[in-house]
């Protein structure tokens, strides 16, 4: 972050160098949380917060903070949001709210696109190997008549903390649709 400030401050025409290099911090950061997430089912609290503040300074820094602004807002309400009902866990509201600092709009938008495609193709995966796929469409049928009865409200058995749940590690996913969307030309 050091090196991105002070190029900032003395050097605007290495604007292309410190772009690959922040490309390359940013890959860094969602291959931390992947490996997490599928190790421990966790994502560092540390590391999410620190991404946050490095995004918003390097956008301020380079430009873009409001598009870094409103990918960071956007994120946390659909994050709680699907937090509220069991979706997902805190974790994974404070990853993609990261990436909304780190990306931007634009980019964080495709990136979740892909990350949500890689987690469904994970989590079906899962059921197919595990031979629950039959439990997971009733489960997925159950969740909807829960929310269509009673509203954004937790189901009491099909949430992420339900220990015997499947749960596709969305850590990994959102690693895929990041590096997709910084790859993207």
């Amino acid at each position: 972050m050091c090196m991105i400030l002070a190029a900032a401050a003395f050097r605007h025409d290495l604007l292309p160098v410190e772009h690959e290099i922040w490309n390359a911090l940013i890959v860094a950061f969602v291959i931390t949380a992947a490996v997490s997430d599928v190790r421990w089912k966790k994502i560092p609290r540390w590391a999410t917060v620190a991404a946050a503040v490095a995004g918003v300074v390097y956008h301020i820094v380079f430009g873009g903070i409001g598009s870094a602004l409103l990918a960071m807002v956007v994120a946390f309400v659909v994050g709680m949001a699907f937090f509220q009902v069991g979706a997902i866990g805190g974790g994974d509201v404070k990853l993609i709210t990261a990436l909304g600092a780190l990306l931007g709009w634009n980019k964080w938008l495709f990136a979740m696109g892909v990350a949500i495609l890689v987690a469904a193709l994970i989590g079906v995966l899962q059921a197919i190997q595990r031979g629950m796929l039959k439990q997971m469409l009733r489960n997925m049928l159950e969740l909807l008549k829960w929310i269509k009865g009673r509203g954004a409200v937790a189901h009491p058995s099909v949430n992420v903390k339900n220990p015997t749940a499947l749960r596709a590690p969305f850590g990994l996913a959102a690693a895929l649709g990041t590096v997709c969307a910084i790859w993207k030309p």
